[in-house]
């Protein structure tokens, strides 16, 4: 495994190389990953930066701390609150290691993920000539907005460097219609819309027993998800329902609570999380995947997760709340059942009413649109922009 400091010219290659960035641990970062190994295996040269190697054959990794000191915290937040942005972003460690590690290095594509990733790319692209494709993910500029340090600290600064850098953009995508088309209200952007769908998975639906509905929830402990929620529901539900929450602990304070509400009931346990390639065929087990996300903020209101994917691919029936995106595609393949409300009661009730029979169908649902609903067009999208941008993968 090549790391940052092989120093590869271009000229010593007949590759097309692609440098993809993104402040996450790839390896763990789905949307990410799937850039990675996807553009690898079609034969471009692929570099990328991030906070843990993704662990990809031919891959070359450039490795960037993400902590920084009290006293740089302090500052930041100084620098942040005067309006020096650009001072902020270029001071960070992981800007500062990235630079330095690229020096000498050549690229003919910079696939910018994040916006902390976009002024950086803006810098590599006026030395190196190379174009820019930035996928947005979610919505930048409202990204925490139910967070007062958010408001205070970023909400500025991410409208700055995004009004700032747009212009230097070759190409975007985005997850959803509702995050592009507020993109394109506000910025005059318009995104490809790229969903977080996951590959297809060869599964067979399994059969639920008629007094035992196994129902998953996966993801990390952020309290801004109100997972506690899907908890007090299950105060609510009939005899025959049991909720596995399988959480990664990104927040210690909140993961703790959530542990102290499941020790009071019987009926909810937490366990621990599995690889991220394992996700599908571990939940596939399940009878049923459970997410009820109150809209906190614009990203959580207008979510598309990789879950729910990942509940299609395992073959599972879906309980959800009524968030937009999340709606549209259960009612349209008839995969589940969807609240009127984003109170955790009226979800109860509707799968209070669901017949063993209801859950079957929705299985065999899920089962019919899995080799439809998979991440084969995305890769197709991704690919098609990215030969557009820089041609095929060698010269």
């Amino acid at each position: 495994m090549a790391d940052g400091s092989t120093k590869k010219k271009r000229n010593m290659s007949i590759k097309k190389s692609i440098l993809i960035i993104s402040y996450s641990n790839l390896k763990n970062d789905p949307r990410v990953f799937r850039q990675i190994i996807n553009l690898n295996k079609v034969g471009y040269q692929i570099t990328a930066i991030g906070f843990s190697n993704p662990q990809v054959q031919g891959v070359n990794f450039i490795g960037v701390d993400k902590k920084e000191s009290l006293l740089k915290k302090i500052l930041f937040g100084v620098y942040l609150l005067l309006g020096f942005y650009e001072k902020y972003y270029w001071s960070q460690k992981k800007i500062k290691q990235s630079i330095e590690k690229v020096k000498g290095l050549e690229f003919d594509l910079i696939f910018a993920n994040d916006l902390d990733t976009l002024p950086l790319a803006f810098k590599l692209k006026s030395e190196l000539n190379c174009k820019i494709l930035f996928d947005a993910h979610e919505y930048s500029p409202r990204e925490h907005e139910d967070r007062l340090i958010w408001n205070l600290l970023f909400k500025k600064y991410t409208h700055n460097i995004l009004q700032n850098y747009k212009k230097y953009i070759d190409f975007m995508f985005t997850v959803c219609k509702g995050i592009a088309d507020e993109y394109k209200k506000n910025y005059n952007l318009s995104p490809l819309v790229v969903t977080n769908a996951t590959e297809y998975h060869e599964i067979s639906p399994t059969i639920p027993k008629l007094k035992k509905i196994r129902m998953i929830h996966h993801g990390g402990s952020m309290k801004s998800r109100k997972i506690e929620n899907m908890i007090m529901m299950m105060d609510e539900i009939d005899e025959r329902y049991s909720l596995d929450l399988m959480l990664v602990n990104t927040d210690k304070t909140y993961h703790n609570y959530l542990i102290k509400l499941t020790n009071r009931r019987k009926n909810v346990t937490i366990i621990p999380p599995v690889e991220m390639h394992n996700i599908v065929n571990f939940i596939s087990k399940y009878d049923i995947g459970l997410y009820i996300l109150e809209p906190t903020n614009f990203n959580n209101g207008m979510a598309l997760p990789n879950k729910i994917f990942e509940f299609i691919q395992a073959r599972l029936a879906i309980a959800i709340g009524p968030s937009p995106e999340m709606k549209s595609l259960v009612e349209e393949y008839n995969l589940g059942v969807v609240s009127a409300d984003f109170d955790s009661k009226g979800l109860a009730i509707s799968l209070n009413n669901l017949t063993h029979q209801n859950i079957i169908d929705f299985k065999k649902n899920s089962d019919e649109i899995a080799k439809k609903v998979n991440s084969e067009e995305n890769v197709k999208i991704i690919l098609k922009t990215v030969h557009q941008l820089i041609g095929n993968p060698v010269c």
